[in-house]
């Protein structure tokens, strides 16, 4: 019997010395779950990007949060919908959280953020899916990640990273040392701080450290800074590409089956999914451009009654009110907070909550404000 134990001394060695170490980073720093993955990438001289950074900021911060309401979705959501403008049209005690992030997340990353914050968060009871007409679902959206978004190699899709990070099985094998991966790789990429300071922030970036200032106070919300460049008001093209599926032996466009997944999903954790078209600042037109999506939208709401889509899909807002196609201008962001808030109030008084308005306290400095709201913009929205 020894003579057979003596063969795997070695593991067993090694098993005891992993179990010795592992158990004294535990003792000594007890890192958070959620800094124990491999989610952040530490390349060497390449900074990490600020969408993967949002992201893992938003988990660390929000995960355990118990909100009643939570949003995952593009950045027309992260910079669109701040969570102190909706809350107020909502009945007291109910809370709004904001984890939506970035195009190249994809519509399977705000898929597993979802699965992710229903998983841990039985609080929940509406999930918002928000998203801009101009960024509907597509094939390099789904399942598709390490796909160069936009053709720009530095803009990937990632939202695959998510599950494997977070939510899959083989995260029982994250080690405490995992935690101090930034450690490990400074001290070889850099000599431990010789070319680098080992106290630098995970990105020296104007738009993320006012992130990192702002988000915990406004709920995951900040205001977008882009450049003011100007924004077409042409007539709306929306490409609805199909796949062939063998759940459903038939072609589907990529909307329905990703509206379906959704719906699934927030069904199994028994609350109302939510999906909130931004406004745009294209057109309706002729209605060819888009005509095969809102087909799609409107099938999918005679199939699924428990699911609320409280807008068209193409709602046209003054083009001199977005910074770029996707983004509302931070000086508007009450009207489309407004526009939310009114919304959910009304989805809520429909399922029986009762009406209590709430309010929670705005963050001082979070952005400006003109000196006059403008009037809401006319209604041109679809049929």
């Amino acid at each position: 019997m020894s003579s057979y134990i003596s063969h795997f001394k070695g593991w067993i060695a090694a098993a005891v010395m992993l179990l010795a170490i592992e158990s004294a980073v535990y003792i000594q720093i007890a890192p958070s779950p959620y800094d124990r993955t491999n989610f952040l990438q530490f390349s060497f001289a390449h900074d990490e990007t600020p969408q993967r950074l949002f992201i893992y900021d938003k988990i660390k911060a929000f995960a355990d949060s118990q909100p009643t309401i939570v949003q995952t979705g593009d950045s027309s959501g992260f910079y669109g919908i701040e969570p102190a403008v909706v809350i107020r049209h909502l009945p007291a005690g109910m809370t709004y959280l904001n984890m939506s992030c970035c195009a190249n997340l994809g519509y399977n990353g705000y898929y597993n953020i979802l699965d992710f914050m229903l998983i841990h968060n039985p609080s929940i009871r509406y999930a918002v899916l928000h998203i801009t007409p101009y960024t509907m679902p597509r094939p390099e959206l789904w399942n598709s990640d390490g796909a160069a978004l936009w053709g720009a190699p530095d803009v990937k899709v990632f939202g695959g990273a998510v599950y494997e990070e977070y939510l899959s099985a083989w995260r029982i094998f994250h080690l405490p040392s995992l935690a101090l991966r930034r450690q490990v790789t400074d001290f070889f990429y850099y000599l431990n701080g010789r070319f680098n300071d080992p106290d630098r922030p995970l990105l020296n970036n104007v738009n993320y450290l006012e992130f990192l200032r702002v988000f915990r106070q406004t709920r995951g919300w900040m205001q977008e800074s882009d450049a003011r460049l100007g924004v077409a008001a042409t007539e709306c093209d929306v490409p609805t590409p199909e796949f062939f599926s063998f759940r459903s032996m038939s072609y589907k466009t990529y909307l329905q089956e990703i509206l379906e997944d959704y719906a699934a999903l927030v069904r199994r954790h028994h609350a109302k999914l939510i999906v909130v078209f931004q406004p745009v600042a294209c057109t309706l037109g002729s209605g060819a451009g888009s005509a095969k999506a809102r087909a799609t939208i409107e099938q999918f709401k005679r199939d699924n009654p428990d699911v609320s889509i409280p807008f068209p899909l193409i709602d046209t807002w003054p083009a001199d009110m977005f910074s770029v196609p996707a983004h509302i201008r931070h000086e508007y962001t009450d009207l489309i907070g407004d526009r939310l808030g009114k919304a959910m109030a009304a989805i809520m008084a429909h399922d029986g909550v009762p009406a209590t308005p709430a309010s929670l306290p705005r963050v001082a400095g979070a952005h400006a404000r003109p000196a006059a709201q403008p009037a809401a913009p006319p209604d041109t929205t679809d049929p």
